[in-house]
C-alpha cells in the first residue's frame, strides 16, 4: 500500500479556510446591512433631538408672551377700574384677581423654561402683580363703587418693561 500523499492533518486546513471564508462573508453581508441603518438611526436621534430643542423654545416663548400679556391685561384692568365710578366694582376687582392668578402661573411656566436672569424677573412681575391687585382691593370703596386712592401702577408697568427687554434681548441671542 502505498502511503497517501495527503493527510487527514493537512486536509483539516481546507475545511477550516472554506469555514473561515463562510464567516466573514457572512460578517460582511450583516455590516453592510447595518452600516445604513446606524446611519439612518444616527439621522433621526439627531432630529428628534433638534425638534425637542425647537419645542421647548417655542413652550419657553409662549410662556413669556402668554406672561407679558397677562401683566398687560391686568394693568389695563386696574387702570380701567381705578376710573370706574359704579355699583360694579366687585365685578372689576374679581376681574383684577383672575387676571393677577393668570399672572402668577405664567410666571411659574416662565421660570421653568428660562434662565436665572429672566426667572428672577418673572418672579419678581408675578410679586409686583401681586402689590398692585393688593393695592387696587384694598383703595376700592365698595360703598360708593370707586378706588381712592387710584393705585400707581408705575412700578408694576416698569417691571413689565424690564421682563420684556430682558425676554426681546434672550430671544434673540
Amino acid at each position: 500500500m502505498s502511503p497517501c500523499p495527503l493527510s487527514w492533518d493537512q486536509n483539516a486546513s481546507m475545511a477550516d479556510v472554506s469555514i473561515y471564508v463562510a464567516v466573514i462573508a457572512a460578517a460582511a453581508g450583516v455590516a453592510g446591512a447595518a452600516v445604513p441603518t446606524l446611519t439612518v438611526m444616527v439621522r433621526d436621534v439627531a432630529q428628534a433631538k433638534r425638534d425637542r430643542n425647537d419645542r421647548l423654545t417655542d413652550r419657553w416663548q409662549q410662556a413669556c408672551l402668554d406672561l407679558v400679556r397677562s401683566a398687560q391685561q391686568l394693568r389695563t384692568k386696574v387702570v380701567d377700574a381705578a376710573q370706574y365710578h359704579g355699583p360694579e366694582m366687585a365685578g372689576r376687582l374679581e376681574e383684577i384677581r383672575g387676571r393677577n392668578a393668570e399672572v402668577q402661573v405664567h410666571a411659574v411656566m416662565t421660570g421653568l423654561f428660562s434662565a436665572e436672569r429672566l426667572g428672577r424677573l418673572a418672579d419678581d412681575l408675578a410679586e409686583a402683580a401681586s402689590q398692585l391687585t393688593t393695592l387696587a382691593t384694598k383703595n376700592a370703596n365698595m360703598e360708593i363703587g370707586e378706588m381712592d386712592p387710584k393705585p400707581d401702577s408705575t412700578g408694576f408697568s416698569e417691571s413689565i418693561k424690564a421682563f420684556s427687554k430682558a425676554f426681546v434681548s434672550e430671544s434673540r441671542g
